[in-house]
């Protein structure tokens, strides 16, 4: 899905840039509405703040209004700080006087199932599909505006907020809190910082519009508990992508197995988080594992420097961090430039001669004491243009001696447009002092070695989508007789996933007479409509010599699946070439929340309990169906491990992106369609689909399915 403007989006600026606010519930006893009141004031907010209690003539130096009705004018922004049982009719009142927005900080609007809230909740959404009055929340902590000064955040955060170009949108509004105020230590601006809650109204979809549209902000953080319009969200995502407007991610989750009913490997394997993981790929979104990685790398995205590459080179002063990272590095799947000859014959005489010239480079000596040699070996090797992105060591100063300047730093940001960060071995508190000079250095300093490779690593990931952009999914175009039983073994055939030479059986003495056509040894399988995993019924026989063996199992097999399946109808048996090589599955279903994915990785009985697999969201093309294939750890498996004779590589790609084409025309007819085991045979011999899975759309809408 590609739009300009995505569908079905509402504004949020109504909220967030309200001219003026009304704090419904305003009382000197309650925690969140002095504390409001305070930011505002604090804030230079330069609005009417209404204030609305029946309780109070006056408060904190000004009136106090017994209902929204009573205010000498409408207030843009209804803070509702009250009881849940008193929001519903204060938001019909604040409508009907001309509100724009509300801020619904209470719960109890359907966050569980009581009745009564979900009640509560549909009222509200009915109220505003109604009145055009948008409402955050409820259950949430307001926001932040940061340029307008408009603070509705209950808490004092604001000493914590300095301008700047990061939009904030999260759905836990204590966790981004503590996260801004360490963000705040660190150097980094914010525009927006917005606390969603629940959403009954506005929701991540909406925010995010808001953020790509605003022209000061210039990178996005999420804080993200689920997503309740992919679609939108997705629409939204990729005009981000187009505006280089990067999108950095902490989802919850990554331990949810809340999977519906699977009916293959494929759909038991494809969670819920693997599968966001695939939308991430897609959408160009930068996912970080926890909120200290999501401050690292918001740092490393905040100098607005994209790479043309993933290839990085990294620069220490130690062995003893060299080695360290080279620890890290085998969890980081970060790509190493390989340096130049003119590069390494420049670095050469810079560096004492027992250190060999490689990447990451340990400078020794040459990098202790000597910071404006150690900054002119690392401008070195930014002009290879091998090197797409830059990390150096580098660690602000914890002291106020004044001694130390920013200007190399400064110069040799200048001297390249590269990506180029500065790191310490571990994190520690900043002074005034560290943050003024960072600023005064031009480039962001980071801490810790795995959170900076990793954030050089979400740089490359998405500097390559920039780079590629996203293929728009192609429309359906198969008919369902193509998928049929006696048609799906041509329809794999034009997908470059040939199945093994086999002929159909009625009986076992017929299927005696196939096996001595096709040449021992043999495989026999049952053929059932109503059998989708045959091995776990016992209808499958391998590695079959003779026509009296094949009539012997064949007549077992099938006396073994009638008593394993008594429901099913057995319309034969399948005689099959035996091919021997590298046992792959490749799937792909139907995700009812990001649409068609697609799963790769090793098969038989380790797809379950190694779970070496990779996703994405089709289409996938052959420069993404490689990509997918170096994730798996068994990879080297497919380039010969050990003597053992090399894949064909080449053929598995082909069949990779075979299945993608296949699902994606053939979308409508099918909910899954699996190839496991898809044997990968030596290098020149291509692929052979062995046991094919398919699960129309129908069956899978009667229940049955995934």
């Amino acid at each position: 899905m590609t739009a300009d403007t995505p569908p079905a989006l509402r504004p949020a600026d109504t909220l967030l840039r309200a001219c003026s606010v009304a704090i419904v519930g305003a009382s000197p006893q309650g925690a969140w509405p002095t504390t409001i009141f305070t930011n505002l004031r604090s804030a230079g907010y330069p609005g009417r703040v209404f204030l609305v209690n029946p309780r109070y003539g006056e408060l904190w130096g000004q009136p106090c209004y017994p209902s929204l009705s009573a205010l000498p004018e409408p207030a843009g922004l209804l803070l509702l700080l009250l009881p849940t049982r008193l929001t519903v009719s204060a938001l019909e009142e604040g409508a009907a006087r001309g509100a724009r927005a509300a801020i619904i900080y209470s719960t109890g609007f359907g966050e569980g199932n009581d009745p009564e809230g979900l009640a509560r909740g549909a009222t509200i959404r009915a109220l505003c599909e109604r009145t055009g009055v948008r409402v955050c929340g409820p259950n949430c902590m307001g926001a932040l505006s940061v340029r307008e000064h408009l603070v509705t955040y209950p808490v004092a955060l604001l000493p914590f907020v300095r301008p700047g170009s990061v939009g904030v949108v999260s759905q836990s509004g204590g966790s981004i809190g503590a996260w801004v105020r360490a963000s705040w230590e660190r150097g980094i601006g914010f525009s927006y910082v917005i606390s969603s809650g629940n959403e009954l109204d506005l929701d991540l979809a909406d925010y995010l519009a808001f953020l790509v549209q605003d022209p000061e902000t210039r990178l996005i953080v999420l804080f993200i508990e689920g997503i309740r319009r992919p679609a939108q969200f997705a629409a939204v995502a990729e005009t981000a992508l187009a505006q280089r407007k990067p999108i950095l991610v902490v989802k919850i989750g990554r331990t949810e197995r809340a999977r519906q009913q699977a009916l293959s490997h494929t759909g038991a394997l494809a969670g819920s988080d693997e599968v966001f993981d695939a939308a991430c790929r897609r959408l160009g979104l930068v996912r970080c594992p926890t909120l200290d990685d999501l401050l690292e790398t918001t740092l490393a995205f905040s100098a607005g420097r994209i790479p043309r590459g993933s290839r990085a080179a990294v620069v220490v002063n130690s062995g003893g961090m060299k080695g360290l990272l080279l620890d890290h590095l085998e969890d980081v799947a970060l790509e190493l430039a390989r340096f130049s000859p003119a590069t390494e014959a420049a670095l050469r005489p810079k560096l004492p001669s027992d250190l060999r010239v490689e990447n990451p480079l340990e400078c020794g000596v040459a990098g202790f004491g000597d910071e404006r040699g150690f900054l002119e070996i690392v401008r070195t090797i930014a002009e290879d243009e091998g090197v797409d992105l830059l990390a150096l060591h580098g660690e602000l100063s914890r002291t106020s001696d004044g001694r130390r300047s920013a200007e190399p730093w400064a110069a040799l940001a200048e001297a390249t447009d590269k990506p180029l960060l500065a790191f310490s071995r571990i994190t520690h508190s900043l002074t005034e002092e560290a943050r003024g000079f960072q600023e005064s250095a031009r480039l962001p300093f980071l801490q810790g070695m795995t959170m900076t490779l990793r954030a050089l690593q979400g740089l490359a990931t998405y500097g390559e989508r920039v780079q590629r952009g996203i293929a728009p999914l192609p429309p359906p175009r198969g008919q369902s007789a193509d998928v049929q039983p006696e048609a799906i073994g041509r329809l794999l055939q034009a997908h470059d996933l040939p199945e093994p030479r086999g002929l159909l059986a009625r009986t076992p003495a017929e299927a005696a007479e196939a096996a001595r056509q096709i040449g021992f040894p043999v495989a026999l399988k049952v053929v059932s409509p109503g059998v989708l995993h045959k091995t776990e019924v016992g209808g499958v026989v391998v590695g079959l010599r003779s026509e009296d063996e094949v009539r012997r199992e064949g007549e077992a097999l099938l006396e073994r699946v009638g008593l394993r399946a008594p429901g099913a109808t057995i319309t034969g048996l399948l005689v099959q070439e035996m091919v021997v090589g590298t046992e792959m599955i490749v799937g792909a279903r139907e995700d009812p929340a990001w649409g068609p994915i697609l799963v790769v990785g090793l098969a038989g009985v380790f797809v379950e309990l190694l779970r070496d697999v990779s996703f994405r969201l089709l289409p996938v093309d052959a420069e993404e169906a490689h990509a997918m294939l170096r994730e798996l750890r068994a990879y080297r498996v497919l380039e010969g491990f050990r003597g053992q004779p090399r894949r064909d590589l080449s053929a598995l790609v082909q069949a990779i992106t075979g299945m993608s084409r296949l699902f994606v025309d053939y979308r409508l007819c099918l909910a899954d369609l699996e190839v496991n085991p898809l044997m990968v045979l030596e290098e020149g011999k291509g692929v052979r689909a062995v046991d094919v899975r398919l699960i129309p759309r129908e069956l899978a809408s009667r229940g049955a399915g995934p």
